[in-house]
């Protein structure tokens, strides 16, 4: 019986291909896409849970105290905080400080006097850490000392790549390095490298030295390391965090500060309020990943309307065939579970074909998500199962409805010709459409939305140009000063201006206190030290006073220039000009400066927050950032003049610039890769659901193939009947756009809101994606209606 059952199944597949094809193939392609969604999905929420300690791990955050409801949280700590946790709080078993150090220099020595050539160096993402790093993380030591880590500070940590690289063959155990300027410097252990979902990544870990910059990681007033403890399995976060708050105020932690634990498991995800989040790599926001599981779970949703559609339609035009196996002594269950099975066995055919679309596609899509995950989804077999179980559960929910409805059609009704189809499967069938195409259009308008607001993120007035600005990295101080020169005196540069920050990047934060305002009810302002062509160059707007001037020697340490925010803080009235602000540093010394001048409050940071107070100081040492102002007539031969400028003073080192525009448009990276995953997701909804609107036309016209032979004996034109045909589709297609368009502006207008400057929603997005659909709809069911209009009434009324 079975084998009979398989037969068939198989025989109807190949007797039927367009509608075999349109199942399997477009059930796989939803399948396909779920599953490449959720291999990423997964990806996101899995990060850092390798960690056996993972749900007793967190992150020390520092909360900046303020009056208003915003205040600004930092992924930093106090050095000296993070040092004494231990000791005065039990339910705290380890506690670490890190700090990141970029990509540094490493080389190995070949003998005691001599260094390698700079040629064989290479950089090596570093990491600084203090002896309980291995005792909070579960990073793997694979060889070398393996016992008390990072006690001896000359002794560097290599993950086993680096260590080929440098070493090559050889063992690199106990070998010399050349490495941050440490005295002695060797090879002290191997470790495993972290995977690709830990938010903590290295090349090699040094061990923390107080010295490297005791003025910020040593003293209790300044954040600027990043910390972790680990805590005993009974304790309760809320308990820890109020004893490290008390804790921190009984031993001087900064007044304007308050500590507050982030858990381990939520950096990866929750972390985007957070600044100086530097050790967070692979960081994603937690709603775009909710909004792709979203995505997969609809994109299948509509591939499975499909099927069951398709399934359920085509199964009434098999009514005589039922019938004779019912005349022969087939029983009505024999018969569910003949549909029953053909059902389950496309859906398995197509769920091992979107295997194969999978694994086929998954490097392409790796390059185009800008995603370098080493995750393997076959390694996680709830997953896979609960695919499983949902696929088996599709197909029997495809073959349920048209198993019931013909297994019980009656013989001598079947037999004279005047059974009917289920009215109330025909309206099943219309919500279905509906549905889907909803759906259709709400990931369309959804992907212009995000499109326009990187669009008007982009046109909105930050209070500076960005035309025609060109930004260098300073990558020798040595030569700094004279290659700025040198490119002044090129023709075509209008303006030179350096400052210590790129634009996107986080600015430090000093307490500064306004004439006439004690230092408790000062605030935190944002510091950017510049020259003196910064302000002309980017042409920010010098409201009142002046610029710094490089001749004025008391320019450098007497003087600031503050933004219209800070002006507002400090309530001054009258002139600003002339009036003084206290600026407490970080070695606990204070300074007082003359305000000589005020600016139009400019963006420089990132456009998903306000502008915060802003202080200029002036400096002319040299700096990691040099604008040039060009006259914009021949870019390309400025760029060559600026590297045959570089190159002379630098040979060794290789010359890096970027557009300004390029440069500010990197914070939106996410948001545009976002778009553009969700633009592609989108258009291969669209295209599975024109698959089943092709086949269901497809049906429908055949089913209304007399009637469509009789308009032709009456009259009826070929261009009414196709108008007939097409409005029976469009008209639901339309009414999805009237129930897409309400819900997909409530959804956007919530994502809208994380950003400061927003778009306003325009109802020509939801107008142009309804008819994006419409069109694609009409031309889908074209192809049926046209052909079916053309046919020869003969052909269709030759039997009557």
């Amino acid at each position: 019986m079975f084998k009979n059952y398989l037969t068939i199944a198989f025989r109807n597949i190949f007797r039927q291909k367009m509608y075999s094809f349109i199942n399997i193939f477009g059930f796989a392609i939803g399948l396909a896409v779920c599953l490449i969604i959720s291999f990423y999905v997964t990806n996101d929420l899995t990060y850092d849970r390798f960690h056996k300690n993972a749900d007793n791990i967190y992150r020390m955050l520092t909360v900046e105290k303020s009056e208003s409801s915003n205040s600004l949280i930092y992924a930093i700590t106090s050095g000296p905080l993070m040092e004494s946790l231990k000791e005065g709080i039990p339910e705290i078993t380890a506690s670490t400080r890190v700090a990141h150090f970029g990509r540094s220099r490493i080389s190995k020595v070949q003998n005691e006097e001599e260094n390698q050539d700079d040629e064989d160096a290479i950089r090596a993402l570093t990491l600084i850490a203090d002896q309980d790093f291995f005792n909070v993380f579960d990073f793997k030591i694979l060889a070398g000392e393996l016992e008390e880590p990072l006690i001896d500070l000359s002794g560097i940590y290599l993950t086993l790549e680096i260590a080929e690289r440098i070493f090559g063959d050889e063992k690199p155990i106990g070998k010399p390095i050349d490495f941050l300027g440490i005295e002695n410097a060797y090879v002290a252990g191997l470790i495993e490298a972290p995977p690709s979902n830990s938010s903590i990544r290295f090349d090699c870990i040094a061990p923390f030295r107080i010295e490297m910059s005791p003025v910020w990681w040593n003293s209790w007033t300044n954040v600027a390391l990043t910390g972790y403890i680990r805590t005993t399995e009974t304790a309760i976060m809320n308990d820890v965090e109020r004893k490290i708050v008390d804790f921190a105020a009984e031993n001087g932690f900064a007044s304007i500060w308050s500590p507050k634990l982030q858990p381990l498991k939520d950096i990866h995800l929750g972390s985007n309020h957070l600044r100086f989040d530097v050790m967070n790599f692979g960081k994603n926001d937690k709603t775009k990943v909710y909004a792709l599981g979203f995505i997969a779970f609809l994109v299948l949703f509509i591939a499975s309307i499909n099927f069951i559609n398709l399934s359920s339609a085509r199964a009434t035009k098999r009514a005589k065939e039922v019938t004779l196996r019912k005349v022969v002594g087939g029983k009505r269950k024999q018969i569910f579970a003949q549909f029953m099975g053909e059902s389950l066995i496309i859906t398995f055919i197509a769920f091992f074909f979107a295997l194969a679309l999978f694994e086929i596609s998954l490097p392409y899509l790796n390059d185009f998500m800008h995603n370098n995950s080493d995750y393997n989804i076959f390694q996680n077999p709830i997953l896979i199962i609960s695919l499983f179980i949902a696929v088996g559960f599709i197909g029997f929910l495809a073959g349920i409805y048209p198993a019931m409805i013909i297994s019980g059609f009656r013989i001598t009704g079947v037999l004279k010709g005047n059974f009917n189809t289920s009215k109330s499967g025909t309206v099943i069938r219309r919500i279905l459409v509906v549905s889907q195409f909803t759906v259709s259009i709400s990931l369309i308008a959804s992907v212009l939305i995000v499109k326009s607001q990187i669009d008007f993120l982009n046109e909105i007035d930050l209070g500076y140009n960005r035309e025609n600005v060109l930004s260098i990295r300073n990558q020798n101080d040595e030569t700094f000063r004279l290659e700025m020169e040198n490119i002044q005196k090129l023709p075509s540069v209008i303006s030179i201006g350096s400052t210590n920050s790129f634009t996107g990047g986080t600015l430090q934060k000093y307490q500064v206190a306004p004439e006439g305002m004690e230092e408790e009810k000062g605030g935190m302002f944002d510091r950017l030290v510049v020259d003196d062509g910064f302000i002309p160059t980017l042409e920010i707007s010098l409201i009142k006073g002046r610029n710094f001037n490089s001749e004025l020697a008391s320019d450098e340490n007497e003087t600031v220039i503050l933004n219209e925010a800070a002006i507002e803080f400090a309530n001054w009235d009258g002139d600003p000009i002339g009036k003084t602000v206290t600026v407490y540093n970080e070695d606990e010394t204070t300074e007082q400066r003359t305000v000589i001048g005020v600016v139009k409050d400019f963006n420089f940071t990132t456009t998903r927050r306000i502008v915060n107070p802003i202080f200029l100081l002036f400096s002319p040492d040299t700096y990691p950032r040099l604008f040039v102002k060009t006259d914009g007539i021949n870019n390309a031969r400025v760029i060559d003049d600026i590297e045959k400028i570089h190159n002379e003073l630098n040979p060794d080192i290789p010359f890096r610039f970027r557009y300004f525009d390029e440069e500010f448009n990197f914070q939106f990276a996410d948001e545009r890769n976002f778009a553009d995953n969700m633009g592609v997701f989108s258009i291969l909804a669209i295209i599975i659901s024109c698959l089943g609107l092709l086949g269901l036309s497809a049906f429908m016209t055949e089913q209304r193939t007399k009637e469509i032979g009789i308009r032709k004996v009456l009259g009826s034109s070929v261009s009414k009947i196709v108008k007939l045909l097409s409005f029976d589709f469009t008209k639901w297609v339309i009414l999805a756009n009237l129930i897409a368009w309400p819900v997909t502006w409530y959804a956007m207008n919530k994502w809208l809101e994380s950003f400061v400057y927003r778009m306003n929603i325009n109802i020509g997005i939801f107008v142009l994606s309804g008819l994006i659909v419409i069109i694609i709809a009409l031309i889908t069911i074209s192809f049926q209606t046209i052909k079916a209009a053309n046919t020869n009434p003969v052909e269709a009324l030759k039997y009557e």
